[in-house]
């Protein structure tokens, strides 16, 4: 009502802008002349995908919160946090540290990338524009690992839904006594990190593209993804470091 529908769902909606971003990655695209088939991630080449101010730090948050929502339920997060818990802690305080500082740590990373990218270049493009420009390649590295984390999620929890549709019918004050769910097969977290990987891949595909389209001749494109494939692989060990940790249950919420 403030803003109006079109900037609200263009701006400020985070919602409306998850799905935006992820839409890049579609094969099938919307375009002024209707529906157009693409190769996936073929949208994210066409030169300086997010103009807008924060569109940069959106990309790696979007990276960064479903890094988060793994991290959280490794042991390892448990074990660091359990100790300043027991000592009067707040736990939504701690959980609100971690999320905080990841982020700034993942952007910091990658903003530095980029300044290091313009000096491995050796360009006059500033180091925001370059960050602006290959930030598209994040997008498959986040979508990969959202589709590893919450593909689990999907499978084991798809007999649930029938099962609480037809409670809610026949029991709408109590709902099911139980609910049935799929047991993962040990192999499962290899299709999980198969995702993980492509997503990778993918990414690198789509820097390679748009540094050609940023920087002329053949050296300067190449020598400007060094610092960039490095972030890569630190994000993908990351995340398939997440992927392939033991779950445990959160246990300060």
């Amino acid at each position: 009502a403030v803003v109006g529908r079109e900037r609200w769902f263009d701006s400020v909606d985070p919602v409306s802008n998850v799905f935006r971003m992820y839409g890049k990655l579609a094969p099938v695209q919307r375009t002024a002349d209707g529906l157009s088939l693409r190769l996936p991630g073929a949208a994210l080449t066409d030169g300086e995908v997010f103009t807008k101010p924060g569109s940069v730090a959106f990309v790696v948050a979007l990276l960064w919160a479903t890094t988060y929502d793994g991290l959280v339920s490794t042991p390892v997060v448990g074990d660091a946090l359990g100790p300043l818990v027991d000592v009067g802690v707040p736990a939504v305080l701690l959980y609100l540290v971690v999320l905080g500082a990841g982020f700034a740590a993942f952007y910091g990373i990658y903003v530095l990338a980029a300044r290091k990218s313009r000096e491995t270049a050796d360009t006059y493009v500033t180091a925001g524009a370059i960050g602006r420009w290959l930030a598209p390649s994040l997008l498959p590295i986040a979508a990969g690992y959202h589709l590893a984390h919450f593909l689990g999620y999907v499978v084991s929890l798809a007999p649930t839904i029938p099962e609480v549709l037809v409670g809610a019918v026949q029991q709408p004050s109590t709902g099911p006594a139980a609910v049935s769910v799929v047991l993962l097969p040990d192999w499962f977290g290899l299709v999980q990190l198969s995702f993980v990987l492509l997503g990778h891949l993918l990414a690198i595909w789509v820097a390679h593209s748009v540094a050609f389209e940023l920087f002329p001749g053949a050296r300067q494109p190449i020598r400007s993804q060094y610092p960039t494939i490095v972030v890569m692989i630190v994000y993908t060990m990351v995340s398939a470091w997440v992927v392939i940790a033991p779950t445990s249950a959160v246990p300060y919420v």
